[in-house]
């Protein structure tokens, strides 16, 4: 009886030791690929690069990107055009397809002023966990080649892990 007890709660703290370690690794695994991310938008323009102009065009785009064509500065029209998309869509098209884990993504992109404010994706509530933000500084053109200063964060996240939030 008393082997039978140590050995359940051996087993017990052993469970809870290598869990705790796979969802504390989480975030660290995301780091990289929300970075990824960060900078496919921002430094790329999509393709192909005028995925923006229709719905059709941008549902049959290999990925997107927000860039105008010079890294760092994004086309308002590319971030108004994410509203072509779901949660999903967007998924796909930055590449997060993966048959082992199923991601959550957000992205948000402002301008400093608040002239531009969008968000596509899924909703980070407070219950979503192991969440890295990763955040780029980024020049929004406007069509009338007005530039502002502005960001691009994207949210990203395992649906299945655990506990800690991360900032990168």
């Amino acid at each position: 009886m008393c082997r039978t007890l140590l050995l359940v709660v051996v087993l017990t703290i052993s469970t809870g030791a290598m869990s705790r370690h796979y969802t504390e690794t989480y975030p660290v695994d995301l780091q990289p690929l929300a970075e990824r991310i960060g900078d496919m938008l921002i430094k790329s323009p999509g393709y192909p690069p005028e995925w923006h102009t229709s719905p059709v065009l941008a549902r049959n785009a290999s990925f997107i990107g927000l860039s105008d064509s010079r890294p760092g500065i994004i086309s308002s029209e590319k971030v108004y055009s994410l509203s072509f998309f779901n949660a999903t869509e967007i998924g796909r098209l930055l590449k997060l397809d993966d048959s082992e884990n199923a991601y959550g993504i957000r992205i948000e992109i402002s301008a400093d002023d608040g002239s531009v404010c969008v968000a596509s994706g899924y909703m980070v509530d407070d219950g979503t966990m192991d969440v890295i933000k990763s955040t780029r500084l980024s020049i929004i053109r406007q069509p009338d080649s007005v530039e502002k200063a502005g960001k691009v964060i994207v949210f990203l996240w395992r649906e299945c892990a655990g506990t800690k939030a991360a900032d990168i």
